[in-house]
């Protein structure tokens, strides 16, 4: 189900997708100055609610498919290499990338490669997949990095310390670079909703009133409060949508075995709940699940 933090992640991934491939692409063996541009989701096989996909430009070749991840989930690399299959319809290259935003998501499977085997143990299938758990990650190069990914610095275990401290630099940085206020809000609300995820509310109220301005500015906190509202709003109606889109698939796997991947990608696609509700019931009925189409 999707929560605040998926849709605090989407929204930093859309907006400052060039440092986020920046920052990954090191960890990707790809080129320093590698650059993508979001792959068109009409043509995906799959929508995710928290997750990205885009398509790396020349030199680089291929698609960058990134997962965020707050929580721990026994079938995510099972769901990342079905992912991976998938998109290998539209690129020869896909690299997939988790990112763990906490150590409650991380798991000792999370290896980076996931190996499959007959019964005799003769080995058919190696899919290699790249994790970054975020709370390793050392601060400083974070809070070097893009404007996109600062937030980061805040969930490193360097940060839990000083984050008071870390949050004034992250203002300050935009504030000297002349960052324009909707971006800079934008940034701020982000590191606020995601701090959720380790800290209480009053650490993080507290953590933000050193921030420059904030101790003056009672609107600038009430921004701030009201980003984490919408954020868990959206996130309560991705989750809807989510759980009402699974259910769909779930019926018609259990009727028909096999459900057309034409079925899955309209299904995944849709974004109306009442359709979404509406298509649910017709599918415990339907003489097949192709009638879903018309």
């Amino acid at each position: 189900m999707a929560t605040p933090f998926d849709t605090t992640l989407k929204q930093l991934l859309d907006a400052f997708a060039a440092d986020w491939i920046g920052w990954l692409a090191p960890r990707l063996d790809l080129p320093a100055d590698a650059t993508a541009s979001p792959f068109n989701a009409d043509l995906s096989l799959v929508q995710l609610s928290a997750d990205r996909v885009f398509r790396l430009n020349p030199p680089a070749d291929g698609l960058l498919h990134v997962e965020p991840q707050a929580s721990h989930d026994t079938d995510l690399v099972q769901r990342l290499h079905e992912y991976n299959v998938l998109l290998h319809r539209y690129a020869d290259q896909v690299y997939s990338v988790v990112l763990l935003l906490r150590r409650e998501a991380n798991s000792p499977s999370l290896t980076g490669m996931l190996r499959r085997r007959y019964g005799g143990g003769r080995l058919y299938d190696t899919f290699r997949y790249f994790v970054v758990r975020v709370w390793e990650l050392p601060v400083e190069a974070l809070l070097a990095g893009g404007v996109g990914t600062l937030p980061l610095a805040l969930l490193t275990d360097e940060a839990e310390p000083r984050l008071g401290e870390l949050v004034d630099r992250i203002d300050t940085r935009l504030r000297t670079d002349g960052t324009p206020d909707d971006t800079r809000r934008l940034v701020l609300t982000s590191g606020y909703i995601l701090l959720g995820l380790r800290y209480d509310d009053v650490q993080i109220q507290s953590a933000f009133v050193r921030a420059r301005g904030m101790k003056e500015s009672t609107t600038y906190q009430a921004i701030l409060r009201e980003g984490r509202q919408e954020g868990r709003q959206e996130g309560e109606r991705e989750g809807r949508l989510e759980g009402m889109r699974e259910a769909i698939l779930d019926i018609l796997a259990e009727r028909f075995g096999v459900v057309p991947p034409e079925v899955t990608v309209r299904v995944q696609n849709e974004t109306d709940l009442i359709r979404l509700r509406n298509t649910h019931r017709a599918a415990l009925t339907v003489a097949s699940p192709d009638v879903l189409l018309r």
